[in-house]
């Protein structure tokens, strides 16, 4: 296993997406990236499948949908946890930018 020395990144990103940590094709271990999205802008329905996921708005307002009825909104400085195999998606719903970023980990 190749050693990782312990770094720091700046969240000032534009970009829609851009990985922080780790890659989440790999089967274990710790992901993260940052998502800057649009308003009404969405990621699409998903599952981390085997992952718990906890996402944490740092700028604008989420609506997170789960499951077939499930959603609730986050606003700045707030997080969600989606335990393993939760579909969900997450949506811009502000009138400026999303900013947030997810953290994976094999359950």
């Amino acid at each position: 296993m190749p050693k990782i020395k312990p770094f720091f990144k700046t969240l000032s990103s534009t970009k829609r997406f851009t990985r922080l940590v780790g890659d989440s094709r790999k089967p274990s271990g710790l992901s993260s990236g940052l998502v800057v999205l649009k308003p009404k802008e969405s990621v699409g329905e998903h599952s981390t499948k085997d992952r718990e996921e906890i996402i944490i708005v740092l700028k604008g307002k989420a609506r997170v949908r789960y499951g077939k009825k499930g959603r609730f909104i986050l606003k700045e400085k707030t997080f969600a946890y989606l335990p393993c195999g939760t579909k969900h998606n997450l949506e811009n719903a502000g009138a400026g930018l999303l900013q947030y970023t997810y953290i994976t980990a094999k359950a």
